[in-house]
């Protein structure tokens, strides 16, 4: 019984450490559906090609494929440029025909002179080589014409959380985002599901996560 209860205050005081406030300049954030979600298309040549930018312009969301299922995020490569009689998309042998950069992120400029925490946990990345995701931070200057003037970026490893912080210069008309970028070839939407995909999810408030450690705990005493 001792040793439980030993657990639990190292558990206790993890929790708490956890739920610490931040300090004044910083903004934690994390994956939530009820913000106001854009999306962004960049693309390029296929890296056999040269891989040139080719253009960009603001997507759907849903385009990118980038899909809320109530608070989880999936994340596949796009298909909805795949189109076989079209050859700037499509290569004769059937596969994609352009490298696409598709970002899906919030941008808030209430941000600017904070430094921004980003967190969320990967339940899945079953990507196949040739696509990725990362999560980021970036922050563009419009004057600059929308160059990215500071920028970080975190894998999503399945079964694990990421985490990433950038400190906004203070600077008005800055404009911050955080979000999801995902890379690779246009493809067919009828074999798409074997190219993988991933699946993200916000961290559990601090209680939540106490309650599901100390079930387990005892579940595991009761065994």
């Amino acid at each position: 019984m001792r040793q439980i209860a030993s657990r639990l205050a190292g558990v206790s005081l993890a929790v708490l450490l956890w739920g610490v406030a931040p300090s004044t300049a910083d903004v934690n954030v994390t994956l939530d559906p009820s913000r106001n979600w854009l999306g962004y298309m960049n693309v390029f040549d296929l890296p056999v090609g040269g891989g040139g930018y080719l253009w960009g312009s603001p997507w759907g969301t849903a385009d990118l494929a980038a899909v809320f299922s109530g608070s989880a995020l999936r994340l596949s490569p796009n298909t909805n440029t795949y189109n076989p009689s079209d050859p700037y998309w499509v290569n004769p042998d059937g596969s994609g025909a352009k490298w696409m950069n598709a970002n899906m992120y919030v941008e808030d400029t209430s941000y600017v002179g904070q430094t921004v925490n980003f967190s969320g946990q990967t339940l899945v990345n079953s990507f196949v080589p040739g696509y990725s995701s990362r999560a980021f931070i970036k922050v563009l200057d419009p004057a600059l014409g929308w160059a990215t003037i500071a920028e970080t970026y975190a894998p999503l490893v399945g079964g694990q959380p990421f985490a990433l912080s950038l400190s906004v210069p203070n600077t008005p008309g800055l404009v911050p985002q955080y979000g999801f970028v995902t890379d690779g070839a246009n493809a067919n939407p009828a074999t798409v599901e074997q190219l993988g995909h991933v699946l993200i999810a916000p961290i559990p408030e601090p209680a939540s996560a106490l309650l599901l450690v100390v079930g387990a705990m005892f579940a595991a005493r009761r065994r």
